[in-house]
């Protein structure tokens, strides 16, 4: 028994040592994937010594004499910091993630392999000059170095036990690409179910259920969009149908009640806005600007400051960096200030190429199309082959029995990714930097632009394909003849300087009606109650200060759905006031409905249930209203569907519900025509009471109580990292922490469980001492570094942190 107990001790002593060790060796890899932080680095490449400081919260200044050596030292600290981002973003842009991450994005590479971005961004690059190559050169050199100077590959790579591949100059305009996708994606895909949803529905009744504005319009220029008049009976008439045209109430068609479904809201939602010298006490112009994205772990933007020059000459330019693009991306300079906001523009087209014409013979010739086969390497598995079909101007996407359907974008025009434009962190006046923002090749964005003597401008950042016919209005084709050709001239460009009113304000809202509004076109453009928020605060005061604006920025206020607020408690206590038998189980819970909304501060605050119950009351009524009226629709058009699908949540976009069907929504509840209820409700009272009936059912079957249904339990923050996605076990490692947020859709502070503002920044130039800049994710990808999350407990809490670097806590030298 000695013996055996002996025997056994030294079996855990080993087995002790075995687990020791592997920890040790894991901890030492780790540690060895860490970014430098001190001493002196060699880049032979190097012009002149560069200084590469960080402070308490990992925010980078470089200091560089010429704007190459500023760029290469970028690179290398992008590579040091967020190598593994980067290479997601370019694998993600041209199709190949399933070769590092395995089989688990396969259907993610095989949607966008069709647009074959690798091969077009490589025939872009090796068209450019050397003086358009040279700024990729420099940087790509930056971040191989900085990956080679590792000691061990970054940790993200051991784990997935494979080989970092080096960063190619063609890999930063795959991130831009990336960008596109991000910014603009989602648009041609909504257009294209809507080009379904025109054919269906027929012009009149589309043009009613998707107005391209109301009374809700914040355009720049005033405008505003009359409403479309409602369908008479004779016209379209919900009630013909059969009772299975009203929806099921079941949990299914809710948007609110579902937390897992929550985290991966995304809405329209970044905002900016700038106020002229007049409006300020220093007579400055004054930028603020919260961008809007998927957020995760690490946050999309990497904190920089540069500092280029010598002596009187030296420039500073503070803000963000994209990593994967050499320059700060939003931020000042001391001269201008700039930020953007997504335009929802169309920068796209889709055509229609007969498959067969009326004789009987292959209309659209196979020579026409070129066939491109692609191969998708997965990790672990079989290749996978894709074949592509290609138009001169775009590849084939969709078809039908009768048509192929091809995209002409901007992205994949020669110059949408690489041309000789100079960044606009260079720009020295407001000029200046609104005649670059026309030639910078990016994802077409709102950029607003301020200076240090007063001025502000907005146009539109990107550039726009020049078109010699007005463009195809929503949910229509556009003709083979009529795509765009060409770019836009700079000058021809929209664009608002210095109104009367010194104010300018986007909030991926339509800016402009006429000319201005016809170049831009309709992309989705979102509504406008968030921007005329934002425009009504800006009024309040006279002259503001960065505090004022910042305030703006985290304003939760839920104006917007304050209509929705009191037509419910108008319902409900119209219930409590009625002597009808015909929906006496509602009594009780409509009423605690009214007692909440009575209580409701007006805003999306963490601790509040009214805003909750208003928001889900919403949803409800224009889930219920938009399913059965297409339904209808459906059944009426008949023959007119261009290719059977089985189901209409399926085919048409869950989101195409919200937004802007606000308009038509709002007319059949004002109006209330019976040919527009869904049967078997026998008026329009009946129908809202059973939806204030099933928000509260679902409300309380989900937190227990009404009471306990606080808008904080719907909207808890789950900032996550990727690996924790597929690894659950690594969450409390590498995920930020879970809390309560405050802000919805429709409010400047938009807010979701995974989606917010990326960042928020306010400054006026030439007072970077006085900006903010909170940032979301934190600074560093790597979670042994002191600046893994490091800035987000300020961006979680509301709390500004300063624009420009703090106090250093580390200095690296790199020497030539």
């Amino acid at each position: 028994m000695r013996r055996a107990l002996r025997v056994a001790c030294w079996l855990i002593a080993v087995v002790a040592l075995l687990i020791a060790v592997a920890a040790l060796t894991i901890w030492w890899a780790m540690r060895a994937s860490l970014p430098s932080l001190d001493g002196e680095i060699r880049l032979a490449s190097l012009s002149a010594p560069v200084s590469l400081t960080r402070d308490a919260d990992g925010t980078v200044a470089i200091t560089a004499e010429t704007a190459q050596d500023a760029v290469r030292a970028l690179g290398y600290v992008h590579a040091q910091e967020r190598f593994f981002e980067m290479d997601l973003a370019r694998r993600s842009a041209a199709g190949e993630l399933s070769k590092l991450l395995g089989a688990a994005t396969l259907s993610m590479d095989m949607d966008k392999r069709r647009h074959r971005m690798r091969a077009r961004t490589e025939a872009h690059y090796a068209n450019a000059t050397p003086e358009e190559r040279a700024w990729f050169i420099a940087y790509a050199d930056g971040v191989n170095r900085g990956l080679n100077a590792f000691p061990v590959r970054p940790w993200q790579y051991l784990l997935l036990r494979t080989e970092p591949d080096a960063w190619r100059e063609t890999d930063s305009l795959l991130v831009i690409s990336e960008m596109y996708f991000m910014l603009q994606g989602s648009g041609f895909n909504n257009r294209y179910s809507e080009i379904q949803l025109r054919k269906m529905l027929g012009d009149k009744l589309f043009d009613w259920l998707q107005p391209l504005g109301g009374d809700w319009d914040a355009a720049l220029d005033g405008s505003v969009v009359g409403a479309k008049t409602m369908p008479t009976a004779e016209e379209f008439d919900v009630r013909k149908f059969p009772p299975p045209v009203a929806m099921p109430m079941n949990a299914s068609l809710s948007v609110d009640n579902n937390s897992n479904r929550a985290e991966h809201d995304q809405y329209p939602g970044s905002n900016n806005w700038a106020i002229g010298g007049a409006r300020t006490t220093h007579g400055g112009a004054m930028l603020a600007n919260d961008m809007h994205l998927g957020l995760g772990v690490p946050g999309i933007w990497f904190r920089a400051q540069l500092a280029i020059g010598k002596g009187e000459n030296m420039r500073r330019i503070a803000g963000v960096t994209l990593p994967g693009v050499p320059q700060i991306v939003a931020g000042s300079n001391g001269d201008v200030a700039w930020g953007f906001t997504n335009s929802y523009g169309q920068w796209f087209d889709w055509v229609a190429l007969a498959k067969v014409s009326p004789d009987g013979k292959e209309a659209t010739p196979a020579a026409a199309l070129t066939t491109h086969r692609e191969t998708i390497d997965v990790k672990g598995g079989e290749s996978v082959a894709l074949e592509i079909r290609e138009a001169a101007f775009g590849p084939v996407l969709f078809e039908d029995a009768t048509h192929l359907y091809a995209l002409s974008w901007a992205l994949y025009r020669e110059g949408a990714v690489i041309n000789a434009a100079k960044p606009i962190m260079f720009a020295s006046t407001i000029d200046d930097a609104a005649q670059l923002a026309a030639l910078t090749p990016s994802p077409h964005q709102n950029i607003m632009i301020a200076d240090k003597t007063g001025n502000i401008v907005w146009t539109i950042l990107g550039r726009i394909p020049a078109r010699d016919s007005p463009q195809a209005t929503r949910g229509t084709l556009t003709p083979l003849a009529s795509l765009p050709t060409g770019w836009l001239a700079p000058d021809r460009y929209p664009l608002v300087k210095n109104p009367p009113d010194g104010q300018l304000w986007t909030a991926n809202n339509r800016q402009l009606s006429g000319a201005g509004g016809d170049v831009i076109g309709d992309g989705g453009f979102d509504l406008g109650a968030r921007a005329g928020q934002i425009r009504d605060r800006l009024r309040e005061r006279p002259t503001m200060t960065e505090k004022d604006l910042y305030a703006i920025q985290l304003d939760s206020e839920s104006r917007f759905l304050k209509r929705w607020a009191a037509l419910a408690q108008s319902v409900a206590q119209s219930v409590a006031q009625s002597l009808a038998q015909s929906v006496p189980p509602s009594n009780d819970k409509t009423a605690a409905i009214d007692a909440q909304l009575k209580s409701w501060n007006g805003r999306a605050d963490i601790d509040q249930t009214g805003h909750r119950i208003a928001r889900a009351f919403r949803e409800r009524v224009q889930k219920q209203l938009w399913l059965a009226w297409l339904k209808a629709g459906d059944i009426n058009a008949g023959d007119k569907m261009p290719a059977p699908v089985a189901d209409l949540e399926t085919r048409y976009s869950t989101q195409r519900f919200d937004g802007r069907f606000e308009y038509p929504v709002w007319q059949a509840l004002t109006a209330r025509p019976m040919h527009l209820l869904p049967p078997p409700y026998t008026n329009w009272d009946e129908f809202l009471v059973a939806q204030l009936a099933w928000v509260h059912d679902e409300l309380v079957r989900e937190n227990g109580s009404l009471k306990a249904a606080n808008w904080g339990k719907r909207n808890t923050a789950r900032i996550r990292h990727p690996f924790s996605r597929a690894m659950p076990f690594l969450s409390s490692v590498l995920d930020m922490p879970a809390a309560p947020q405050p802000g919805d859709n429709h409010m400047p502070r938009v807010s979701a469980p995974g989606f917010g503002a990326s960042q928020r920044l306010v400054v006026s130039p030439g007072r970077e001492e006085q900006g903010i800049l909170t940032v979301a994710g934190g600074q560093s990808g790597h979670p042994l570094s002191p600046f893994y999350g490091a800035g987000h407990r300020n961006w979680l809490e509301g709390k500004p942190t300063p624009l420009l670097t703090g106090e250093t806590q580390h200095s690296l030298r790199l020497a030539p």
